[in-house]
């Protein structure tokens, strides 16, 4: 039986893929937000959304490393359990970049950012990477702030094929080095999480 991971930040459990899924990422997938920037995630209906969500499923495998598979996460708010979004590493170039999209309704209140840091943060800790790749069109703005939060720094523009679209784009990079200055891994991160449960639990 293959072994899944759970992480969680103060506000969101990022999960393993399940079958109940399958609508909410459709209904993800079919937002003007997802539409613009996730070209290749839209699903047409509730049949591809779920050979979408197998496909994540069978990718994540601890056996392998995120520069051969998927690492994709289902990110849920803790309070409700509810679906919000997305994150993962996954293979690009001879490297690994992180993806995330996070439901129109949920954005601006820093889960993007959030799920984004845990993610990372696991992905050096787990698969011993030097660094992180993240890659977004020239335009999306909001999407270059979540991973400069996240200690991200500009490498290159360039045009490439990205979302099964030749577009201009904007690649970021986070290093081993700067994860660790910006409090981008896994002891800090867990500390922290820790830290804020309890305050809450004070209240």
């Amino acid at each position: 039986m293959m072994t899944m991971v759970s992480l969680e930040t103060r506000s969101l459990l990022l999960r393993p893929f399940a079958p109940s899924d399958v609508e909410p990422m459709l209904a993800m997938s079919q937002e003007d937000c997802a539409r613009k920037w996730l070209p290749s995630q839209v699903y047409r209906d509730e049949a591809h959304a779920a050979s979408a969500v197998d496909w994540l499923t069978r990718q994540f495998d601890l056996q392998m490393t995120p520069k051969t598979n998927a690492f994709v996460f289902g990110v849920a708010d803790k309070a409700t359990a509810r679906l919000i979004g997305h994150v993962g590493l996954s293979p690009l170039f001879d490297g690994v970049e992180v993806g995330f999209g996070i439901a129109t309704s949920e954005q601006g209140k820093g889960y993007a950012t959030e799920a984004v840091r845990r993610a990372c943060a696991w992905g050096f800790e787990r698969f011993s990477l030097s660094a992180i790749l993240g890659v977004t069109d020239a335009e999306n703005v909001a999407s270059q702030r979540v991973l400069r939060r996240c200690g991200f720094r500009k490498k290159e523009e360039k045009m490439m094929r990205a979302q099964g679209v030749e577009r201009s784009v904007i690649i970021f990079e986070l290093t081993e080095k700067n994860a660790q200055q910006t409090g981008c891994t896994e002891r800090r991160d867990r500390a922290a999480v820790d830290n804020r449960t309890s305050l809450t639990q004070r209240r």
